[in-house]
């Protein structure tokens, strides 16, 4: 009896399950609720809509499933599969209730087009017959295996989202590019801007491509719009007249990133989006060894425009000048300021474009080839002996090498470089090409009082400024190929003054011992 019971179970299980699928589809799978959904989405996204078969299925949930659908005048959406489900009670009032929307093989291509509701002139005329099924509320937007195309960059991965108003809760994306994941979460409170505010966690992340990304997909936000030929007319003019409203504040937290050709790690940020740029403040990161602490402002298109406005504190000069395209010139730590703005993020472009102010600290650190004690030593035959460091080397260890450079037309200006090491300082004004090609600096050399006494007390007594020997100084050639240069000329003067002075001096000094007498 027992089996019995359960084969006539199953059976009325079974039959149930026909029936109910049977009914579902002639409810659901026809062309009447094809061409109605398709209509429906069509006047809202203010796009065409094109579904090209329609099905159903009963479980997990009762769901509609729409086959091949496409969005915009070029199909710049187009979905495998769109799955509507909803509960059996509220479809037996041909309602969809709480319904969950699943998009499997979907395939977003930026820039998108505009979503604009139509004017009244464009709506469809008023239905005259009830829908076949009304879509009340849906809960929940599953995109699984999406794929998201901007230019030659393609994202893959899964999207969770659930409606609220107008506006919707980002439960979870998560996309690859290449080999980096970004995970997203957050809410975007107003899809029509958008406004919101997104939290971002990648393993690594190119600046370069999230531009572009936010470029594709803000060109038709606000003014974009009124310039897209495909988009209703309707929605050019209205687009024409009212400013851009995207918005999003975005945290951002990665391991590793790309600024142009510039490899940063441990970045940390706080980002505000716009249709015009990103900016990022504050944003913090770790470059050639040090840390980057302070603002980054980008704008969007091919080649951006950027502002940099940091405190930097112990940058590896090796690794900074490599990358600069100036290797094996100087070593030490940087600290200081920066305040520069400029185009590109290339090495070379930011070089030519760069604008504003840096203040350095370089401190422990050598001056390769520079040879500024053996000019001294030439210029004054002093014996090379008395020096610190031997006489075979023209590379010049400091103590600290410091000043403010004023940046613009491609080469940094300054008025109070200083050079600082055990045997000599070195104050000079002038002018270096940020291609590290010219250097053109002027100053004055002052050796160590030490190193002074050393020198004879003739040389002392004729070039002395404070006690120290001091030598007029020119620092030309290239960064690679430095080239000092004492000015005898002015030696030469500052010696007759020094000698008239001590000569002056002495008939002072001469006259009144006569006038005691």
């Amino acid at each position: 009896m027992l089996k019995k019971a359960l084969i006539g179970v199953l059976g009325v299980l079974l039959v149930g399950s026909i029936v109910l699928f049977l009914w579902a589809r002639s409810v659901l799978a026809h062309d009447g609720v094809r061409t109605e959904i398709a209509g429906r989405l069509s006047q809202a996204l203010g796009q065409p809509v094109s579904i090209g078969g329609i099905g159903a299925s009963i479980y997990p949930r009762v769901t509609v499933n729409l086959d091949n659908l496409s969005i915009g005048p070029q199909a710049n959406i187009r979905v495998g599969t769109l799955g509507i489900g909803t509960d059996f009670r509220a479809l037996l009032s041909r309602r969809i209730e709480h319904g969950s929307m699943r998009l499997t093989g979907a395939r977003i291509q930026l820039p998108l087009p505009v979503f604009a509701s139509p004017s009244p002139a464009d709506a469809p005329p008023p239905a005259t017959r009830a829908a076949p099924v009304e879509i009340v509320s849906i809960d929940e937007i599953v995109l699984s295996g999406v794929e998201i195309v901007s230019g030659a960059r393609t994202l893959r991965g899964d999207i969770e989202l659930v409606p609220q108003g107008s506006g919707v809760l980002v439960r979870k994306v998560s996309l690859r590019a290449d080999d980096a994941t970004i995970n997203i979460t957050g809410r975007i409170a107003d899809l029509s801007g958008p406004t919101g505010e997104l939290s971002v966690k990648a393993g690594a992340l190119d600046f370069s491509r999230l531009l572009a990304f936010v470029s594709d997909f803000s060109a038709h936000a606000g003014l974009s719009a009124g310039q897209n030929p495909a988009a209703p007319a309707s929605a050019r003019a209205s687009a024409s007249t009212r400013p851009s409203t995207m918005n999003l504040a975005v945290t951002m937290e990665a391991d590793r990133a790309t600024l142009g050709t510039l490899a940063i790690e441990k970045l940390s940020g706080r980002a505000r989006i716009t249709s015009d740029g990103m900016t990022l403040d504050p944003i913090a990161f770790g470059v050639f060894g040090g840390r980057y602490e302070g603002s980054l402002a980008l704008t969007l298109g091919e080649v951006p425009d950027f502002r940099l406005r940091a405190r930097l504190s112990s940058i590896d000069m090796t690794a900074a000048t490599r990358f600069a395209g100036s290797p094996n010139t100087i070593t030490g730590q940087l600290s200081g300021d920066i305040d520069v703005a400029g185009r590109g993020l290339e090495a070379s472009r930011v070089a030519k474009s760069a604008r504003g102010t840096v203040r350095m600290n370089i401190t422990n650190g050598v001056v390769k080839n520079l040879g500024l004690i053996q000019a001294v030593v030439v210029a004054t035959s002093m014996r090379s002996g008395a020096l610190s460091q031997g006489s075979g080397s023209r590379d010049e260890p400091f103590t600290r090498l410091g000043g403010t450079l004023t940046l613009a037309n491609g080469e940094g200006t300054t008025q109070n470089l200083q050079f600082e090491s055990k045997d000599v300082s070195l104050g000079a004004a002038g002018a270096v090409r940020l291609d590290g090609t010219v250097v053109d600096l002027k100053g004055r050399a002052q050796l160590s009082e030490a190193l002074s006494q050393q020198a004879g007390s003739d040389l002392l007594r004729y070039t002395q400024e404070q006690g120290r020997v001091t030598l007029p100084a020119t620092i030309g050639g290239s960064v690679e190929n430095l080239r000092v240069r004492i000015d005898a000329a002015d030696l030469a003067k500052r010696a007759v003054r020094n000698r008239a002075t001590d000569e002056a001096q002495k008939a002072v000094k001469g006259l009144g011992n006569l006038l005691k007498r």
